[in-house]
């Protein structure tokens, strides 16, 4: 049995589903599976669930130049 996600009223559901074969114009033959939803009946694709997205990473603090002014900016700015 395979997870899926009504993207109509976002149901998630298990059943089994059936492959639905379609051409895509980029990438040629393609196939997937759905299901119907119980709850509405729309065709849903299998859940996917969401990607673990990486910390965001402040660029001040990535640079030893940066950050460290009061002002926020570089301190060595003028200096050479």
């Amino acid at each position: 049995m395979e997870k899926f996600q009504c993207e109509n009223c976002g149901n998630l559901f298990q059943t089994e589903g059936e492959v639905l074969e379609y051409h895509s114009p980029i990438y040629g033959p393609c196939s997937k599976k759905v299901a119907g939803c119980p709850q509405c009946g729309s065709k849903s694709d299998e859940y996917r669930p969401p990607k673990q997205s990486k910390a965001k990473s402040d660029f001040r603090q990535a640079s030893p130049a940066m950050g460290n002014c009061p002002a926020g900016g570089c301190c060595c700015a003028g200096q050479g």
